[in-house]
């Protein structure tokens, strides 16, 4: 299911920002709001501009970068709204987003690996932190080539591969499927 309408797309975000309740920058936000693939990237930055400019949403300037908050009104407009979104949509882009951030908060890191094993390759795509290993997958390939596009897809979508993982062995594909 794609978000197209602009209000629904407004409410989507402020809905994310509300049930987070932190600040964040906007390149989190917009990642938040794209992963799921409900809102595309143009559709999010045009609604989210258009948030700030009637004050839903607060920017804050602690260093170079602002963050971002929902803001009271926004609060306010939303709680009157949301229910309108559907609740598998709302569901499955909360739980989303709450993982990225679990995963980003506790300093987890991307590992990947090559090596080569008789006539193919070993890869180990890993996601870890400082105390425990989130994810640890190997694989076998017979070609360096494919072996360094599986390491290079891995480690840009890190967060999609743990979460597609994640939804396969819980039985939650849907969104897998889902076009």
């Amino acid at each position: 299911m794609n978000l197209t309408e602009k209000f629904e797309i407004k409410v989507f975000i402020l809905y994310l920002l509300k049930n987070l309740d932190e600040p964040l920058d906007y390149d989190t936000i917009s990642e938040i709001v794209v992963q799921d693939g409900f809102v595309n990237f143009f559709d999010f930055a045009d609604c989210f501009a258009d948030l700030v400019d009637a004050g839903q949403i607060d920017a804050f300037f602690e260093g170079e970068l602002p963050t971002y908050l929902i803001s009271s009104t926004g609060r306010e407009a939303v709680s009157n709204v949301e229910t309108r979104l559907y609740n598998t949509v709302r569901d499955q882009a909360l739980r989303s987003a709450q993982r990225l951030l679990a995963l980003r908060k506790d300093g987890t890191r991307v590992l990947s690996d090559i090596k080569p094993c008789g006539e193919g390759y070993n890869i180990t795509c890993t996601i870890a932190n400082s105390t425990k290993t989130v994810l640890n997958v190997e694989l076998y390939v017979t070609e360096e080539r494919y072996a360094h596009q599986l390491i290079g897809n891995f480690e840009d979508n890190a967060e999609n591969v743990y979460k597609g993982i994640m939804a396969l062995l819980s039985g939650d594909v849907n969104y897998i499927f889902n076009d």
